[in-house]
C-alpha cells in the first residue's frame, strides 16, 4: 500500500500521516516487527512521495534534495539519475497529485450520460485539489512564484494540452451526437473547468476542508451547472 492508500483507509491526508508517523521507513519498521511483508517501492517512487509530504509540509522552497533522500531512504544521486534532480522530481509529484491520472482514468471508459460523466470527472478534480491540500497548495505556490521555472513551463507545454486534449475528446464525442452545442474549445472548456478550478483555489487559499460527502455534493451542483450551461 502506498501512504496515500494508508491514509485513505484512517480517514486523514497524506501530510496528516507523514506527521504522525514520521518517514515510511518508521511504519515499515513497525509493519515488519508485527510480521507484516513490507514491499519496498522503487527509490524514484519513494522520492515522489517524500517529496510530496515534505513540500506540503514546509513548501517547495524550503525542502532540499538531501532531506527528501533522507526521507525516502535513497541517495540524492539516485534522484538525480532517476528523475533528473529537483526539476524533475517537481513535475513528477504534480503529475502525480494533480486531478490528471484521475481524470484519465474517468474518460477511459466514462459513462455514456453528460450529468453524470461530468459529476464524475468533477469529484476527482476536487478529490485531487482539496484531499491533498497542502501538497497542491505548495505546486501552485511554485508556479506562481517561478512562472519561467520547471515546474510552470511543464505545465503550460505538456499538462495543459495533455489535460485539453482529455477533455475534448470526450466534449467532442458529445457535440457530435448533439447533446452538447458547438462551442468554441476555449468556451467548453472554460464553462468546465472555470467554476471547480475557482473553487478548488478559494479552498487551498484559505486552508477550508470539504469532506468526501461535501465534496460529492459540490460535484452534483457543479455537474448540473455545467450540463444546463452547454446542452444543445
Amino acid at each position: 500500500m502506498t501512504l496515500e492508500d494508508i491514509a485513505a483507509v484512517m480517514g486523514v491526508s497524506r501530510s496528516t500521516l507523514i506527521r504522525r508517523i514520521g518517514h515510511r521507513s518508521h511504519l515499515d519498521e513497525v509493519l515488519a516487527r508485527h510480521g507484516a511483508r513490507v514491499v519496498r517501492l522503487s527509490a524514484r517512487d519513494r522520492a515522489v512521495e517524500a517529496a510530496a509530504g515534505l513540500y506540503g509540509a514546509f513548501g517547495v522552497g524550503e525542502v532540499t534534495l538531501d532531506m527528501i533522500a533522507a526521507d525516502a531512504g535513497c541517495t540524492v544521486q539516485a534522484i538525480q539519475g532517476q528523475l533528473g534532480g529537483r526539476d524533475g522530481l517537481l513535475t513528477a509529484v504534480f503529475d502525480r497529485y494533480s486531478p490528471m491520472p484521475r481524470v484519465a482514468e474517468v474518460l477511459a471508459d466514462p459513462p455514456a450520460d453528460l450529468e453524470p460523466a461530468a459529476r464524475l470527472l468533477y469529484e476527482q478534480v476536487l478529490g485531487a485539489m482539496m484531499g491533498e491540500a497542502r501538497v497542491m497548495a505548495a505546486m501552485f505556490a511554485e508556479i506562481a512564484s517561478r512562472p519561467g521555472g520547471a515546474l510552470a513551463v511543464h505545465v503550460r507545454e505538456n499538462y495543459a494540452p495533455r489535460f485539453v486534449g482529455l477533455m475534448m475528446g470526450w466534449l467532442t464525442a458529445h457535440v457530435d451526437a448533439g447533446v452538447v452545442r458547438e462551442l468554441p474549445e476555449k468556451t467548453l472548456l472554460s464553462l468546465f473547468a472555470g467554476p471547480v478550478l475557482a473553487r478548488s483555489v478559494t479552498a487551498l487559499a484559505t486552508g477550508e476542508h470539504l469532506t468526501p460527502t461535501a465534496r460529492a455534493e459540490l460535484a452534483a451542483d457543479l455537474a448540473a451547472a455545467f450540463c444546463r450551461a452547454v446542452r444543445a
